[in-house]
């Protein structure tokens, strides 16, 4: 493997509710949804362009693209603000976080896998594109 392509195990502080020490001045709604329980780690992954895989026990959950590997992972999922999981707020990276911590919390390995390379774009799109193996958090309702 590459020195930017690479794999690692979560480790997460888990339960965590960063939505409760919003002050909320605007009075944005939360959905039901995202009125849940978070998680917090970090992933070492390279501050390049590239695709990654989230698998739970081995298997693939999710396929992405990131323009910074580093920042998508580490920051971005790794990561909820007291502001993200109101209306307004990042809310895609929130379901992520909430299934990882869901996952952990009941016992699964999760692990991020990713390869850096310039045409993440197209990538992705190849990998995503027979919707028969689509992994099960890329569905779209």
């Amino acid at each position: 493997m590459s020195e930017h392509n690479g794999e690692q195990v979560i480790e997460a502080e888990l339960n965590l509710r960063p939505q409760d020490r919003f002050s909320n001045p605007n009075n944005y709604a939360i959905a039901p949804e995202h009125d849940t329980s978070y998680c917090s780690f970090k992933i070492d992954a390279p501050k390049r362009s590239g695709v990654y895989w989230i698998s739970l026990d081995g298997i693939v959950v999710y396929v992405g693209r990131a323009k910074c590997l580093h920042n998508r992972l580490s920051i971005q999922y790794g990561t909820v603000s007291p502001r993200h999981p109101f209306k307004g707020g990042q809310l895609q990276k929130c379901r992520t976080n909430a299934k990882i911590n869901a996952a952990l919390h009941a016992g699964s390995s999760v692990a991020f896998r990713w390869e850096a390379c310039e045409d993440y774009v197209e990538r992705e799109k190849r990998i995503l594109e027979d919707p028969i193996r689509r992994p099960p958090w890329n569905l779209r309702s």
